[in-house]
């Protein structure tokens, strides 16, 4: 039987609502693809993820190209995902690439580095946000394979893999490919619509091994000290 990994989020006795709408539990092994434009929302999924798996007694690693771990506490502490004591306590394992990578190696080895990077990959689910940004440089069509083949390796062994990725950020064959091979896909968006204004959507593309019902369309808003919010004022479409 294939294991699964609770998505739920409880906080105060209340549930926020996203892991009904989202099939309920990712299955093991699976390759989570999330993809949007800058300041679309891709970063904020990761992190309401990342937080629901850690209080549900997991582990897990979060690769930033964004965020140094400054930030990274300050944001998630802002929104209500405060992961500081599972850092603490070793149940979270945050790199940022600002820090660790960027201001000492040239981008064309982030490629590797990523790859031999042994204790990025030991804990139950990994977190790289964003793949496009890290490896735009380093990346191409011939060590697309060798990069495949190795996440392939991880969720072989159980493990689950959400990276993160802009469309404008490297090749678009190599974009349409991750969309291929992903387990799940999400695609983030800031669309206008008529009489609504700016409204903020997170399509759920495909679920491969869905255990429960899911739906394909959510209306999100962003809000302090709580995070992510179900909007059902509106009709997305």
């Amino acid at each position: 039987m294939p294991q699964y990994k609770s998505l739920v989020l409880e906080r105060r006795g209340e549930k926020d609502g996203f892991a009904q709408r989202f099939g309920q539990a990712i299955p093991d092994g699976s390759l989570v693809f999330l993809e949007g434009e800058e300041g679309a929302g891709k970063s904020i999924f990761c992190q309401r993820f990342c937080y629901s798996f850690l209080k549900n007694g997991h582990t897990c690693s979060y690769v930033s190209t964004q965020f140094t771990i400054k930030s990274f506490l300050r944001q998630t502490s802002s929104v209500g995902y405060n992961v500081k004591e599972y850092l603490m306590k070793g149940k979270l394992f945050f790199i940022s690439t600002q820090v660790t990578l960027a201001e000492t190696l040239p981008k064309k080895t982030f490629f590797e580095k990523l790859v031999t990077c042994k204790k990025l990959f030991e804990p139950e689910i990994i977190f790289i946000d964003s793949l496009s940004t890290l490896l735009s440089e380093s990346l191409n069509n011939n060590n697309l394979v060798d990069l495949i083949s190795f996440f392939n390796r991880l969720l072989g062994s159980g493990k689950i893999l959400f990276v993160t990725a802009n469309p404008k950020e490297w090749d678009e064959e190599i974009h349409n490919t991750f969309r291929i091979i992903s387990d799940v896909h999400f695609a983030v968006t800031i669309e206008t619509k008529p009489g609504l204004g700016i409204v903020h959507n997170i399509y759920l593309k495909k679920f491969n091994g869905a255990c429960n019902r899911y739906e394909t369309v959510t209306t999100f808003s962003v809000r302090p000290g709580v995070g992510l919010t179900i909007e059902t004022s509106s009709i997305a479409f």
